[in-house]
């Protein structure tokens, strides 16, 4: 197949040259457009508008690949960005860290490289159809305002800044005013791709920091006790 960015533009940042060399030799075959950066510090200051998709280890670095992955979360620039995080480190901890702060997955080294060329697809399966569907009206509650085209989210005209976890939860209950959600509905709907790491701890992590950062907004969501949380009038 020839070198084509048709499929997505990809960023691998990974100080193993190796590995590095691996993945793009195989993205591009593919028909990804493949770019590498060796330090994960660096990532913060490139143009990532036209990039899809980060791939990431960088896990041994003074500025890792966890940090670079909340930093670009919580740039409205950047916060577009797929995420994918590739390390030796399996634990369940490390795992849920990732997910909570906005990783699309989270690959084990060693792996398969079909399996991750796979899970790559998925992701930007799910990047490309967010990226055709036609963009919802502003969705409001009391002082806030959520601009689902270009992702923002105000409180009396002062823009806040979200997790992209944050603001997939916060969008989910606005676009439910009034009806309880579950932890398992909202986890299902967030998390998509791993429900094997259902965990209502999660969760709960995210809704308390969600509340906090939306201020007097925030004690309107409430938990209904076996139902879920929802916003109340």
């Amino acid at each position: 197949m020839s070198n084509t960015p048709a499929l997505g533009k990809i960023l691998i940042v990974d100080d193993d040259p190796n590995i590095a060399d691996l993945l793009t030799i195989n993205l591009r075959s593919e028909g990804y457009q493949v770019d590498v950066v060796s330090q994960a510090a660096d990532v913060v200051a490139l143009d990532l508008s036209d990039t899809n998709l980060v791939i990431a280890d960088a896990m041994r670095q003074e500025f890792d690949g966890m940090q670079l992955l909340i930093s670009l979360k919580d740039n409205p620039m950047t916060a577009h960005v797929d995420y994918i995080i590739t390390t030796s480190d399996d634990s369940e901890r490390r795992v849920i860290e990732a997910l909570d702060n906005g990783a699309d997955d989270y690959v084990v080294k060693p792996f398969s490289l079909r399996e991750l060329v796979a899970r790559i697809r998925s992701v930007l399966r799910r990047h490309s159809v967010r990226a055709r569907v036609a963009p919802s009206t502003k969705l409001c509650f009391q002082s806030l305002s959520v601009d689902t085209l270009t992702r923002t989210v105000s409180d009396n005209g002062m823009q806040l800044q979200l997790t992209r976890t944050e603001y997939l939860i916060l969008v989910l209950l606005l676009k439910n005013i009034g009806v309880p959600t579950s932890r398992k509905e909202i986890f299902n709907n967030v998390w998509k791709d791993s429900p094997e790491m259902s965990n209502d701890r999660i969760v709960d992590t995210n809704i308390s920091r969600l509340r906090k950062k939306l201020g007097d907004v925030g004690s309107y969501i409430q938990n209904r006790s076996g139902l879920g949380y929802m916003f109340v009038m």
